[in-house]
């Protein structure tokens, strides 16, 4: 079992590194494979923008996601922790695409804004689940007229964790040492609008999770550091 767990966290690992540099070739050739395209279309205006990017003129939209998150990435210890994430989020759109040409236009797009109930089940580790909701932002690296859409989105919240911590046998702590905590997230990866309702997105997230030195000293906490992908399914209404 020790095996399998660390051949699929080392070929996600890899996945997450290609996932990387993809986006990071994607930001430097969109912009100049989609020239002709921004230079028909310097004169619309932002709404006209948003609908030939492939966007549906919409103020919200709704995402499910879930995929697989392996812990603790910050360390080499059998005590981690696999997460297997549900998620349901309400999108509010904050503005339309621009046409800023600062920096060739690599960093045109729009921002969004998340409201998320996250679920964890707990495949692998000391807790059996994790609940809670987060909030953040998110940025659109948009080019008119491609459907593939690189963003980066950072996000806080609250879970509340069926805690049973332990002490190990040379005093550093196993599991969260109490059932209310703290998270914070970032994510970067693509979105791919299939029409103007309907879009997937791949992403690599990185969670933590910990209370914040609460429950010191009755209980040591051992935070739960998680990298995984993860695709969402989005409609927007």
């Amino acid at each position: 079992m020790t095996n399998t767990l660390k051949l699929v966290r080392g070929e996600t690992l890899r996945f997450i590194r290609a996932a990387f540099c993809c986006a990071l070739v994607a930001s430097a050739i969109v912009p100049a494979l989609a020239g002709d395209k921004v230079a028909d279309n310097k004169e619309i205006d932002n709404k006209k923008v948003v609908e030939y990017s492939g966007a549906k003129e919409s103020n919200w939209a709704t995402e499910l996601s879930s995929g697989i998150l392996f812990s603790n990435v910050r360390s080499d210890t059998a005590y981690n922790t696999t997460l297997v994430p549900v998620q349901l989020a309400g999108v509010l759109k904050i503005d339309d695409v621009s046409l800023d040409e600062f920096a060739g236009g690599v960093f045109r797009g729009n921002t969004e804004f998340l409201f998320r109930g996250d679920f964890y089940q707990t495949t692998w580790g000391r807790e059996n689940h994790l609940g809670g909701l987060s909030v953040g932002p998110r940025y659109n690296f948009v080019q008119p007229g491609w459907k593939i859409v690189p963003f980066v989105e950072g996000t806080v919240g609250i879970l509340f964790a069926d805690s049973d911590p332990i002490t190990r046998p040379d005093g550093t702590a196993n599991g969260l040492g109490q059932d209310f905590n703290f998270t914070f997230g970032v994510a970067m990866g693509f979105r791919y609008d299939i029409n103007d309702d309907w879009y997937v997105r791949l992403a690599c997230d990185y969670m933590h999770v910990s209370n914040a030195g609460l429950s010191e000293p009755e209980h040591q906490n051992k935070a739960i550091d998680a990298l995984g992908p993860k695709v969402s399914v989005g409609y927007r209404f």
